[in-house]
């Protein structure tokens, strides 16, 4: 008796990375907003005149149709949507991409409907081909990533005792989660935040990415930001993300 015919998805997806297979497939990993993360094959798209080609490149936003396998699912089909090209010919903004890219599979969920994330990593990619700041944009999507993954950072009082924070100099701890007042201040590793750095956290949550982007903000504090945020990922995914020393060289002062 034959088997029947694989179950066939459309779904809307980015590429967050492709990797060669064989002479001339390509490995996918997408971000959908129903499925989650995908793991899928194309098939031939490694040559020359693929009609998958263009549609299944790093960061472009696409209409995929999946055959659904046992293990990898299959590209039958695949329509760009956007294919940021802007983004693309820019390295700091490519870099910020595919850093972006990186922490969402990281933090991504496969086969679980996941929309905030999606649309968190639309907005970023949007705004990075809309020629935002590259460092403004990572920032962002560090803060939100967090936020929708579970592990929102309480900026706004003590993460510890919900007291209100005075206008001063605070203790920020990635392993409590947030800021600490000084009464609830223990001996455990992080750092103490400046004013302005609290407020520029305080506003990226409320705000939104073309917002936050176009924020100025001084040398020092977007390295304070940048430091507690880093911070926070570290303890959250116990490791550095692979592509962020070169993200972090091509955009510090």
């Amino acid at each position: 008796m034959p088997g029947r015919p694989p179950r066939m998805i459309a779904a809307e997806g980015i590429v967050l990375r492709r990797r060669p297979s064989g002479e001339a497939d390509a490995l996918l990993v997408l971000l959908t907003p129903g499925e989650g993360r995908i793991d899928a094959v194309a098939r031939g798209v490694r040559k020359p005149q693929a009609k998958l080609r263009g549609h299944v490149e790093p960061v472009t936003r696409s209409r995929f149709l999946l055959a659904r396998g046992r293990g990898l699912d299959v590209v039958a089909q695949a329509e760009t949507l956007d294919a940021h090209l802007r983004l693309k010919a820019d390295l700091e903004a490519l870099a910020a991409a595919i850093y972006c890219c990186e922490l969402a599979e990281r933090l991504s969920t496969a086969h679980a409907p996941q929309p905030e994330l999606y649309e968190l990593l639309v907005d970023a990619l949007a705004a990075l081909d809309a020629g935002a700041s590259p460092a403004a944009v990572a920032r962002y999507f560090e803060l939100h990533l967090l936020a929708v993954s579970g592990y929102e950072l309480q900026v706004a009082a003590c993460v510890s005792c919900g007291a209100d924070l005075p206008e001063a100099e605070a203790f920020f701890a990635a392993a409590a989660g947030g800021i600490l007042c000084a009464g609830c201040r223990a001996e455990v590793p992080g750092r103490l935040l400046s004013v302005r750095a609290q407020k520029v956290l305080r506003f990226a949550r409320r705000s939104s990415v073309a917002e936050f982007a176009a924020l100025r903000m001084p040398p020092e504090t977007a390295a304070e930001v940048r430091a507690a945020l880093a911070d926070a990922l570290r303890a959250v995914l116990d490791a550095e993300p692979r592509s962020s020393t070169f993200f972090e060289t091509l955009t510090r002062p």
